[in-house]
């Protein structure tokens, strides 16, 4: 069939761009292709022109996708458009398929027995919690093992050296002591893993030449989609295969590309040209998801990428509403205005963010107030995060002060300057009834300081057991020091911010916990909520997808992006790839919405955002769609006042005890002499920060 004909029969929907693409049949061809460009179609229609138009046999063509349920669905859009009969004779693999088959056919070739594939994931990450504890002496959580679990896909998928795993290292993940322990017991027991599979499979392509020379001729043209997400491995791969008659057409946007953590390497999309001289670049550029409004928003943001190809996305349909910005005074009032919408949400509304914890304080006061919503690929690694361990500790001592197997776990987490050998010696004097911190307070081998932070400790510990739960976790991280262990520690602050959040809806830090525990059997159900409504995604969750309405939420420097924009002439090029990488997921998360997209935007000092003043500059902003007014709650201080002034005879009010005076005061605790008679002994940096204390002339109400 030659083109002309081929055009007519299948090719009359495609565009000039889409054409070109389908014709380019012959070398390595890269197409960049934006979103909603119709890349699948260009796809499945270069398969059938392929067969068509160039002659070449089905059996001689593979087909690589990214995940398995890519793979049905492509081979299930082409047996619509050319047929079963002909889909049935195409290979559409992942690479791990792939890699799989080489394994195959190299047992067969060399009468050898390669290591067995273990697939149940909870076994590999059984192991890594082994080898987790024999590395330091402590229980791994299941976040931690998650972590370690991605950095081995990393270091694998990368190629890394030992040194290079080394600097993946931190005090809390011995990312290269567990991963160099996990490869030598994998290699002892015959297991390989996926990530091992393509490792062994460009291994096998490499030292045998019959081998690579057999598959280079069954598939003398490949195809490849979502080559942004591609790792070094998997390209070696692909590079081995293609590399006699270059017949490589990879299909992907390294604008698109989200996930670094996984190993995957933009930057070989934009060397395509080194690695395949004589390469061909085209491009996709017209957008049939969105409006003009949205396809022009999301364009000029992206372009502020350094590290990308020159394309501009165009839009194939006409305006649509105004990006809308949707300003409220902080997260909680955030995560309130997304209650009250998912109450009567006639329109398909996808809320997207980040990470998957964002999402809880909304599916909190949702199951709260018994609305459903659909929730997509939820996980609780939350919940077994070494933060959310902590808050068990600190409740645990609190509830029992005596409680030395706790103390000993959390003593060096209160930054009171409590030795090993004073908490030790501790554990050893305490007697039931009395408090490990009020011991502490008369042991004579810590210094003056650290005795007064012992007995202001006790005082707070004995508050945690009454106060609202997200009051406790204030206290916790702004007067008891555990806020800023977290900090030195490089630790995740962000899962104090969630906790704080669920809390506002709890009596105490012990209903928190319990509430926690709810909420980790709620998020493992799948949530099926009406069709047209409220859908919660991770914005990784959604690529691919697209909805009638998108709103961003937490969209906040340093929860989205989560890193710092770099700074200074030469920035570390690590930092730019990383803040780049923040920029293309908010670029994903804008152009999954096909007729409005709406953008949280907080009043709250502290919560600006660089990305949304691009897509907002001050000098353009229209009246902002103000969710909420300020809530009455959040009206407190900002900041943390040090209680400079606040000396034995100052007169002071509290909200709650009335008018009273400092009749004593040790660091952060004040004794204070209430009318009546009442003496309460009260933490001025928690009082001052909430407002519940003031100096008698200051009263502001």
């Amino acid at each position: 069939m030659d083109d002309a004909v081929w055009k007519q029969t299948w090719g009359e929907a495609l565009n000039q761009q889409q054409a070109a693409a389908v014709q380019a049949a012959d070398g390595p061809v890269l197409l960049l292709a934006v979103p909603g460009s119709g890349k699948t179609t260009v796809l499945i229609h270069r398969l059938g022109y392929l067969m068509d138009c160039r002659g070449i046999p089905p059996e001689r063509i593979l087909t690589v996708t990214y995940t398995v349920a890519a793979t049905r669905d492509m081979r299930a859009r082409f047996a619509r458009t050319f047929g079963e009969d002909r889909a049935s004779r195409l290979e559409f693999r992942t690479i791990n398929g792939l890699s799989a088959r080489i394994i195959q056919y190299y047992e067969r070739a060399m009468g050898r027995r390669a290591f067995q594939l273990v697939t149940d994931e909870g076994t590999l990450s059984s192991l890594v919690g082994e080898l987790f504890r024999a590395c330091t002496g402590t229980f791994a959580t299941e976040s931690t093992i998650k972590g370690l679990r991605t950095a081995i896909t990393y270091g694998k998928n990368r190629q890394m050296s030992r040194e290079e795993m080394e600097a993946l290292s931190t005090g809390e993940l011995p990312v290269a002591q567990v991963y160099q322990a996990y490869c030598r017991v994998l290699r002892q027991r015959g297991w390989m893993d996926y990530d091992d599979q393509m490792v062994y499979a460009a291994q096998i392509l490499r030292r045998h030449g019959e081998i690579l020379a057999y598959f280079q001729e069954k598939y003398t043209h490949l195809c490849v989609d979502e080559a942004q997400d591609t790792s070094r491995i998997q390209h070696t791969i692909l590079r081995l295969l293609a590399g006699r008659r270059r017949n490589l057409f990879l299909v992907g946007d390294e604008d698109q590309s989200i996930y670094g953590f996984r190993a995957a390497e933009p930057g070989a999309l934009l060397r395509f040209e080194r690695d395949y001289p004589g390469g061909r670049v085209l491009f996709l550029e017209k957008n049939y998801r969105s409006t003009q409004t949205i396809v022009t928003a999301a364009d000029g943001f992206i372009r502020q990428n350094h590290n990308r190809r020159d394309k501009h996305m165009t839009a194939a349909r006409g305006p649509g509403p105004a990006l809308e910005e949707l300003w409220v005074y902080d997260r909680a009032a955030q995560y309130a205005y997304l209650a009250r919408l998912a109450r009567d949400c006639p329109q398909e509304t996808a809320v997207l963010y980040r990470n998957n914890e964002s999402a809880l304080p909304v599916l909190d006061l949702l199951d709260r107030q018994g609305i459903a919503c659909r929730c997509r690929q939820m996980d609780g690694t939350f919940f077994t995060h070494r933060v959310v361990r902590d808050m068990a500790d600190f409740f645990t001592f609190a509830v029992n002060p005596a409680d030395g197997a706790c103390f000993l776990r959390m003593y060096y987490k209160l930054r009171a300057g409590i030795t090993k050998g004073a908490a030790q010696w501790a554990v050893q004097t305490v007697v039931a009834g009395e408090s490990l911190l009020d011991v502490l307070s008369q042991c004579p081998g810590l210094s003056q300081w650290s005795r007064g932070q012992c007995r202001a400790l006790s005082v707070h510990f004995a508050r945690l057991r009454e106060e609202r739960g997200d009051w406790a976790v204030d206290r916790l991280r702004h007067a008891m020091g555990y806020g800023e262990y977290l900090k030195e520690r490089g630790g995740d602050l962000g899962k104090l911010d969630i906790l704080e959040a669920l809390g506002r809806h709890v009596p105490n830090l012990g209903a928190l916990l319990d509430r926690l525990e709810e909420l980790r059997t709620l998020v493992r159900q799948e949530r099926q909520g009406p069709a047209q409504g409220l859908i919660l995604s991770t914005i990784h969750a959604s690529k691919g997808l697209e909805y009638q309405r998108v709103i961003l939420m937490d969209v906040a420097d340093g929860l989205l992006p989560l890193v710092e924009a770099p700074v200074g002439r030469n920035p570390d090029p690590a930092a730019v790839e990383a803040y780049e990488e923040e920029r293309r997921l908010f670029y994903v998360g804008m152009t999954r919405a096909k007729e409005t997209l709406a953008v949280f935007r907080f009043q709250k000092p502290g919560l600006a955002s660089a990305f949304s003043e691009a897509l907002f500059p001050p000098k353009a902003k229209s009246q902002p769609v103000r969710a909420r007014p300020k809530p009455a709650e959040d009206s407190r201080a900002e900041g943390a006042p040090d209680g400079t002034g606040y000396f034995p005879g100052v007169s002071v009010t509290h909200r709650t005890f009335g008018s009273g005076k400092v009749v004593s005061r040790q660091g952060d605790i004040a004794t204070i002499l209430f009318e009546g008679g009442q003496e309460k002994r009260i933490a001025l940096s928690v009082a001052l920060r909430r407002r519940q204390l003031w100096r008698s002339r200051e009263k502001t109400g």
